[in-house]
Order: structure tokens, then sequence, then C-alpha cells
């Protein structure tokens, strides 16, 4: 098999341990399980602490070049964007690369101007929740990075699906790259779920988004009850807001001085199993006060290594989450005050704490490097059935609960008797309201100018949603229809309203999707509620 050789580089500096520094080594495993990949990963800042670098240096095909090549003194802020483009383009020189995996929107931004770089660029995560999808200027430089990639790459089918939704020019050339954990039966990989302890564990940075101060109060209110109770806390990257440093230092007081909290600081990934895998229950919350809902599609490296070490897991309920452990998985929440009665429930119920361990535990085994390797090597191989691969696309988590109403281009209103089959159908008498998503859908018109995020004219529509169901229900032009279907359950085709409908052609496609033909309330029902068409 021809030899592959790529280039793997991120602006996260290895030296800190965070999920960014991690999800290089990740990464750099990933590629490393193809038998006949290379791997030549700059660093940005030279080595201060090896944690992360030497855990890279075990591969025998991952080569780190010290940012020194480039410029002989490097501040402690690593390498300038400028600088680290020019360092891939000399060592490009010197032994080209089949692929330059770069991650980060800025810089893949900057390197689609150079024209060794761009037509082997695998623009990685350019999608950053703390930027403005529905800016048309930040549209746009997605879209002239998507033109000018080779590939684009995202963490998960949500992401995907976003991306393709927003930015039409990544279609066919976006695919996924997830992070990614040793495979079962590994040195240092737990063999079994982790037993059950007294403590809550949480490994990553400190950001307000990642509500630790939170999880010390519980902490301090379950040793009312368990005196011996602990809170494991892995890390040492502490956020430090531009206007003042009092959060930040009264975390780092509470870490400090807190009756049983354990801080670790910052531990090697292998470490951190080793520790997580002696027992507990994780946390991986979030506080959307302080973070995009963006983070929604995002896959954490966090949650990957809790599960791997067979710890069952506390966290938020989103739609990639729920596809990694399954939407009847039993520790969701959508607040971070919801996990303290949680954590009581797991301590009280061995059966509980088993199942949800297993569960994680089966979950990681699909991030394995290998498995997340087999997703890139029809790309990086340049194989036949690249093609194939790239074109499958199974539905996303979630869309058995979401209900597609097709609309022709230029549809003026809702049709009323579609919201009375919708409205009926999750509010079944004596039962409460079902959760359910009324996603409408309005053709756009081949040739026209698509429109612009945050100004489509769909929009003006959701003056027809009644107020009882314009909190579960939304509206937009569709002009990827093969997408759009993919995030939804059943396609509400009521009797009688054909005229005002997408054509034929697109109706078979939402079949072709997956999709279930409703028409009455009682068929959207049976469909919501799992029953046999």
């Amino acid at each position: 098999m021809t030899r592959r050789r790529v280039c793997l580089y991120s602006p996260a500096d290895l030296n800190l341990v965070s999920g960014s520094s991690i999800w290089v080594q990740s990464v750099a495993e990933t590629f490393h399980a193809g038998p006949d990949v290379e791997v030549v990963l700059p660093l940005r800042a030279p080595e201060r602490r090896r944690l992360i670098t030497d855990l890279l240096r075990r591969l025998p095909r991952v080569e780190l070049v010290d940012p020194r090549r480039q410029r002989r003194f490097v501040p402690p802020t690593g390498l300038y964007s400028t600088e680290a483009l020019d360092l891939i383009e000399t060592l490009d020189r010197e032994a080209p690369f089949d692929a330059i995996v770069l991650r980060s929107f800025p810089y893949c931004l900057a390197a689609i101007e150079r024209p060794q770089i761009r037509d082997r660029l695998w623009s990685t995560y350019i999608l950053e929740p703390e930027r403005d999808i529905e800016d048309p200027a930040h549209v746009a430089q997605l879209a002239a990075i998507a033109e000018a990639s080779r590939y684009v790459l995202v963490q998960s089918e949500e992401m995907r699906a976003l991306f393709e939704a927003a930015v039409p020019a990544g279609r066919g050339k976006t695919i996924i790259l997830p992070p990614a954990v040793p495979a079962p039966g590994s040195e240092g990989v737990p063999s079994s779920i982790a037993p059950i302890a007294q403590r809550i564990v949480y490994a990553g940075k400190f950001h307000p988004f990642y509500p630790v101060p939170r999880m010390i109060d519980f902490l301090e209110a379950l040793r009312l009850e368990h005196p011996a109770f602990e809170f494991h806390v892995i890390g040492d990257m502490i956020f430090r807001l531009p206007d003042g440093h009092e959060w930040a230092d009264e975390l780092e007081r509470r870490l400090t001085d807190t009756d049983g909290v354990v801080w670790h600081g910052a531990l090697a990934r292998d470490a951190v199993i080793e520790l997580l895998a002696s027992g507990g229950i994780a946390l991986s919350l979030w506080d959307y006060r302080h973070g995009s809902t963006m983070n929604d599609l995002v896959v954490s490296t966090k949650l990957l290594d809790y599960c791997l070490a067979g710890l069952p897991v506390i966290l938020n309920r989103t739609p990639a989450q729920e596809a990694i452990l399954g939407r009847d998985y039993p520790l969701f929440v959508r607040t971070p005050d919801e996990a303290l009665p949680l954590i009581e429930a797991l301590l009280a119920d061995r059966d509980l704490y088993r199942r949800a361990a297993e569960r994680c535990r089966a979950a990681a085994e699909g991030f394995a490097y290998p498995r997340a390797y087999a997703g890139l090597a029809p790309y990086l191989e340049d194989r036949p059935d690249a093609a194939t691969h790239l074109a499958e696309r199974p539905k996303l988590a979630g869309s058995e609960r979401r209900v597609g109403l097709p609309l022709a281009a230029g549809a003026a209103a809702v049709p009323a008797a579609a919201i009375e089959v919708f409205r009926s159908a999750t509010r079944p008498p004596g039962d409460g309201a079902a959760e359910a998503f009324l996603a409408v859908g309005v053709g756009h018109v081949p040739g026209t100018d698509l429109p612009e995020p945050g100004r489509d004219p769909a929009a003006a529509l959701r003056a027809s949603f009644p107020g009882d169901i314009a909190a579960s229900a939304g509206i937009r032009t569709v002009d990827d229809p093969w997408n759009w279907w993919r995030t939804l359950g059943s396609a509400l085709v009521p009797d009688g309203l054909a005229d005002g409908l997408l054509d034929a052609g697109s109706v078979e496609l939402a079949r072709a999707s997956g999709a279930r033909i409703v028409r009455t309330a009682d068929e959207l029902r049976a469909a919501l509620e799992g029953d046999p068409a």
C-alpha cells in the first residue's frame, strides 16, 4: 500500500492540558491507526512540559517538529499563524504531504490564500461556537474556506448537517472526524466498568461554561449525609475574565480550601483514564449563560474519556450526546441543578449505576482510534468508494420526534389544517403535551439567490403559528432537502393540502430518507409513539 504523509496542525499549546491539546493527541493517534500513514506534527510552542508530547513520541510514525525550525526565538505564546503556515510550507517542500489537516477558522481562512497548501487542505472544525453563523460576512468566509479546501472536517453528523445547510459550498466535501479513544484491549484501557465510589469527578478546563463552582456546591451538600464523599478534579487551565479575576480567584480558593476536594492538576491522558477507572460519578455539565448552544453539536473529548473508563456520566441532553448514548440514557439533564438528585440516585441504586456505566463503556468503543480512522481512510487513500462513503447520511439523533411539513416555494402561510393535525397529535386528551417539533420547510426556487442567514424570507410565515405551538415549531427555506429530511422522522402531508405542498418528487425523497408519511392526527400520534406503520 502507498505510504500517506499527513501534516497535522492545531494552534493548541501542547504544554497545556486542555480539550484542544488532548484533541491533537487523539487525532494523531487516529491517523496513526492507518498502518501506512506518517503524521508530521509541527508544535506551536517549544516544549516546556511533556505530558502530551511524551505520549505522541510513543507512536513510531509520528514526528514532532520544534517551532524553532521556523523562528530561532519563539515567545511563550508560540508561533503566529503566518509563521506556522510558513513552517508547514517548508516541511511540504522537503517532503510533500498528501493531506494538510489544519484546525480553526482563522488559520484555515489564512491558508486558502496559499496556493501551495489549499489543494490538499483539510479544513477542520471551522464552525466555531464563538462565531455567529447568522452573520452573512462570516458565512461568506466559511464558504470561501469550503470552496478552496479539499475536505472540510466536522465533529459529528449533527455538525455536518448544520454546516452543509448554512454553507452549500461544503456539500459533497464535508466528512466526520470525531475525537477518539484507545481501542478496547489496548494497554491501560479498563476491561470493565468502574467500581461504585463515593466521589464525583471532573476533568477539563475551568471556564464559566463548565460550572465547577456548582459542582463544589454538590460536594458540600453530599458531605452532610456522606462525610467521606470527595470531588476529584483534573486540570489546571483556568480562564481569567478580561475585566477581572474574581471568578478565577474564587474558584481557585474553593478548589484549594474546600474539604473533600482533591485537585490533581494537569495529568497525561493515560493517567487520567487510570484515575477515572478507580470509580465514581463523572460530571459533564454546561451552563448556557456562558456559551453557545452550538456546543450541542460537539462531541466532547472528556465525555469519551469518562465513558472509556467505565464511569456513569451525568451530562446535558444534546443532539450529539443523544446520538452517542441513546435518547433513553437515564442521566441526561437540562440544567446543572438537576445533577444533584441524579448523584444521590446513583449512590442509592447500584443497578442504575451499573446500567449507566455499561451504556457509557459501550458507547466509547464506537470511537476507538481504528473506527475513527476507518471513516477517514476512503479520502486519505483515494479509494474508489470515497464518493459512496461521502453520500451515506444516517438519520440524525432525535429525528423520530421531529415532524416535517413541506410547503411549496412562495407559500403565503402555514396551513391551519396542518397545524391542527400537529396540535391534536401532540396533545392527546388527558396525556398532556407530547414532546415533538414541527419543522416547516418552504421550497427554494432553483436559480434564485439563497436566503441570507437571519434574513430568510420564509421566517415571515412564523406569524402563522398559534402561540401554543410557536415554541415547538420552526421554519426555513429548504435548499438542501436531503439534509433536511435526515433530521425528520415524519412527513406531515394532510389530505386535501397536496396542492400547497412540495412536489411529489420531494415527498418521495422524504420516503427515501426513511421519513414516515402521515396524513391524520392518529397516524402522526402513532408515528411519534413508535407504533409500526
